[in-house]
């Protein structure tokens, strides 16, 4: 049998030095998990974030290719595409009738037609809508924000006798055969990214 002083006994139990590593081991390796997790979260968050985002501009892009598609000719007040910058940026502007009091509400009368335009202001993509088309006062026009966040806003037009896309329309004896609407999205600490909607004027 070996006695304490004998180079053969073994010790049990732990030192205190062997506790406190033990400790700042599980510590990293739990804050590596926690930052992971937590990274994880943030990530998954961001992209729920976006789908519902681009979920929603996809419907509103929806009901204003309805719109601009079932717009009406008139001489007098013609289809208009203007193409604009702010800040570098496309800043496109659409003016058209349309048969509705509002998005997506068709109005029961021919007489009703209201004067649509789609613009870009600041981050904001904006509707207006003038009422009395003949009226010089801005209590006939009504303003809606459609999205926010918006970087750009492009518009091309197809002209279906030259067969060629342009990025105005300026002309009052036609209106475009196709439209090209692009919204790019600017959300903070990310990268830009475009939804397209391709609208065929006079297609119900």
């Amino acid at each position: 049998m070996s006695s304490p002083d004998s180079p053969f006994s073994t010790q049990t139990g732990f030192t205190l030095i062997e506790v406190l590593v033990a400790i700042a081991l599980l510590a990293v390796i739990g804050a590596m998990v926690f930052g992971s997790l937590v990274t994880t979260t943030q990530a998954m968050d961001a992209g729920r974030e976006r789908a519902e985002r681009e979920q929603t501009v996809r419907r509103v892009l929806r009901v204003m290719a309805e719109e601009i598609s079932l717009s009406q000719y008139d001489r007098t007040f013609p289809w208009m595409g203007m193409n604009g910058t702010q800040e570098g940026q496309p800043a496109d502007t659409l003016a058209f009738l349309a048969m509705s009091d509002g998005l997506g509400n068709a109005a029961l009368k021919e007489s009703e037609t209201v004067r649509v335009v789609y613009t870009r202001e600041r981050d904001r993509l904006i509707r207006f809508v003038r009422r009395n088309r003949y009226s010089l006062t801005d209590e006939a026009l009504d303003q809606v924000e459609l999205a926010d966040r918006v970087r750009g806003f492009n518009v091309r037009y197809y002209d279906g006798q030259s067969r060629i896309w342009t990025d105005e329309w300026r002309t009052n004896d036609k209106m475009p055969k196709v439209l090209l609407l692009e919204v790019t999205f600017q959300p903070p600490n990310a990268d830009p990214w475009t939804i397209r909607e391709w609208i065929t004027i006079g297609a119900s």
